[in-house]
C-alpha cells in the first residue's frame, strides 16, 4: 500500500493549486443520460430513414409526373405537326389549283391574243391593199386627167390614142 500512497502523493502534488472536480455521480443518472442519448438518436435516425423513403417515393411521384408531361408534350408536338402538315397540304393543293386556273386563262389569253394578232395582220393587209386601190385609183385619176386635158387640147389623132389607151386599161382591169 505504500507505493499507492506515493503514487498519489505525487498526483497530489502535481496538481496541487488546480482544483479537483468532485466526480461522485450517480450510476442510475449516467445510465439514464446513455439511455436518453440513445433513444434520442435511435428517433433521428428513424426520422432520417422515413424522410429518405418519402425523398425516394417523391423522386419517383416526380420522375412519373414529369415523364408524363414529357409524353403528353411530345404527343402535342406530334399532332400540331400533323395539323400543320394538313394545312400545308391544303395550302399546296390551292396553290396547284390557283397555278391551274392562270394556266388555263393564260392559254386562254394566248388564244385570243393570237385572234387579235391575224385580225390586226388582217386589218392591216386589207389597210394596205385600199392604200394600193387608193394610189392605183389616184393614179388612173391623174392618166385621165392628163388624157382629157390632151383632149381637150389636141386633135383627133390624139382623140383616138386617149380612146385607145383608155380600151387597154379597161382591158387590163377587167383581168
Amino acid at each position: 500500500m505504500g507505493d499507492k500512497d506515493a503514487h498519489r502523493n505525487r498526483i497530489f502534488q502535481l496538481y496541487r493549486g488546480i482544483p479537483t472536480l468532485n466526480l461522485n455521480i450517480d450510476p442510475s443518472w449516467i445510465s439514464s443520460s446513455l439511455l436518453f442519448v440513445i433513444g434520442a438518436l435511435l428517433i433521428a435516425s428513424t426520422v432520417l430513414v422515413l424522410l429518405l423513403i418519402e425523398g425516394k417515393r417523391a423522386r419517383l411521384q416526380i420522375k412519373t409526373t414529369l415523364e408524363a408531361c414529357v409524353t403528353r408534350h411530345k404527343a402535342i408536338l406530334q399532332e400540331h405537326r400533323d395539323e400543320l402538315g394538313a394545312v400545308e397540304q391544303q395550302h399546296l393543293e390551292k396553290l396547284a389549283a390557283t397555278e391551274r386556273h392562270h394556266h388555263y386563262e393564260m392559254e386562254t389569253l394566248r388564244g385570243i391574243l393570237s385572234i387579235a394578232d391575224q385580225d390586226r395582220d388582217e386589218a392591216l393587209r386589207a389597210a394596205s391593199r385600199a392604200q394600193e386601190q387608193c394610189r392605183l385609183m389616184q393614179n388612173r385619176i391623174d392618166q385621165l386627167n392628163v388624157m382629157m386635158d390632151s383632149w381637150a387640147t389636141g386633135t383627133d389623132e390624139t382623140a383616138l390614142a386617149v380612146r385607145h389607151a383608155l380600151r387597154a386599161e379597161r382591158t387590163i382591169a377587167v383581168s
